[in-house]
């Protein structure tokens, strides 16, 4: 019994030796393994596609509601009473300056403007008879002075008479357009009465009122803009700036002034102006390209010279006609385009230019 019991510790025994022989080898082997074992290759970079944009000079403006306005409008009267006898320029169309619009019966007008011319020769034939005879000491230096005021009183009525047969005809101060012309042949019309509405459309005025606030940085004579309805735009001068506040509004009239020479432009049409005040460095970006910061703070990422996002907030400053203006951009900078919803700030990327893309490069 004694001799079956110890062969059978010696066969465990063994068996425990072998067992962890196996385990020993076996931990050896593995971590020889690990360390013959090649290197995981390194997860390449990710790719955005970058735009390099640099500053530009952006000019600030300031966007007035307005209208425009016919730069003289003038209601033309009758200086004398009398009959329509003709009218020579229809509503609406273009006259020259002292062209005849509307013509006035002469009535006695003329004759008596003969009579005053016959009257003013016997004055004259007088005053020198009765100047001979002053000479010749004839006549004293009283009666003279009456045959002298005899012949200038002739002379005015003369005048007087002649400026009469003038008036009859009633002309267009300046050049324009005949807006309005309440009288027709035949009307009677008193001294003082509206034959016509002359209105001078070239230049055109656009009227708007500035706050007070930008009073400094507008000056007649500035450059303006002015964009209606329809998409038109066209530019203008500062003509005039008012020197005394609307009690209402407490703004200041200002007024633009656009050249007009064919009269497409007429009065009374909405339009909005636009002025500019001063001039900063901003970039023109694509709204599509701008983000937010998760504090919820507005920017653009970049990439920099390290090739390391930058996430750059940005302030707009207004829009361009491709896009945006905003500030808070390097002079010079390297936008992230397309990928920069799958990066984030201080990651390293691979930047691919955007021309290159345009080129056939490789896309990000």
């Amino acid at each position: 019994m004694t001799r079956s019991w110890m062969i059978a510790c010696l066969v465990a025994l063994l068996a425990a030796a072998w067992v962890a022989s196996g385990m020993l080898f076996g931990s050896d082997n593995q971590a020889q393994s690990e360390v013959v074992a090649p290197e995981e290759e390194a997860a390449p970079l990710p790719q955005v596609r970058v735009t390099t944009i640099a500053a530009q000079p952006m000019i600030n403006d300031i966007i007035l509601q307005g209208h425009t306005l016919a730069d003289r409008t003038v209601e033309v009267r009758g200086e004398i009473f009398g009959l329509i006898e003709e009218i020579l320029a229809d509503r609406g169309a273009t006259v020259e300056e002292g062209q005849v619009l509307v013509r006035i019966a002469p009535g006695d007008r003329e004759a008596k403007l003969a009579e005053a011319r016959a009257l003013l020769a016997q004055r004259e034939i007088e005053f020198r008879a009765a100047e001979q005879l002053n000479e010749q000491g004839y006549r004293a230096d009283v009666s003279l002075a009456e045959s002298r005021a005899a012949l200038d009183s002739a002379r005015a009525g003369v005048e007087l008479a002649a400026l009469e047969v003038e008036r009859l005809t009633i002309s267009a101060p300046f050049g324009g357009i005949v807006n309005e012309r309440p009288v027709e042949v035949g009307d009677y019309i008193a001294e003082g009465d509206i034959v016509a509405t002359i209105v001078d459309l070239d230049p055109i005025r656009v009227v708007g009122q500035l706050s007070e606030r930008y009073l400094g940085q507008v000056e007649p004579g500035g450059e303006g803009f002015v964009r209606f309805l329809d998409g038109t735009e066209l530019e203008g001068r500062v003509s005039y700036i008012g020197r005394v506040a609307d009690p209402e509004t407490r703004t200041f009239a200002v007024e633009l002034e656009i050249p007009n020479a064919d009269g497409a432009l007429i009065q009374g049409v909405t339009a909005e102006m636009r002025l500019p005040v001063d001039r900063v460095m901003a970039h023109m970006v694509d709204p599509s390209i701008l983000a937010l910061s998760d504090e919820g703070n507005l920017g653009i990422k970049t990439v920099d010279s390290e090739n390391k996002v930058v996430f750059n907030e940005v302030r707009m400053l207004g829009n361009g006609p491709g896009g945006v203006w905003v500030d808070g951009l390097p002079e010079q900078a390297r936008i992230i385009s397309v990928g920069q919803s799958f990066v984030i700030a201080g990651q390293t990327v691979d930047p691919v230019p955007a021309d290159q893309i345009a080129a056939g490069g490789a896309r990000p």
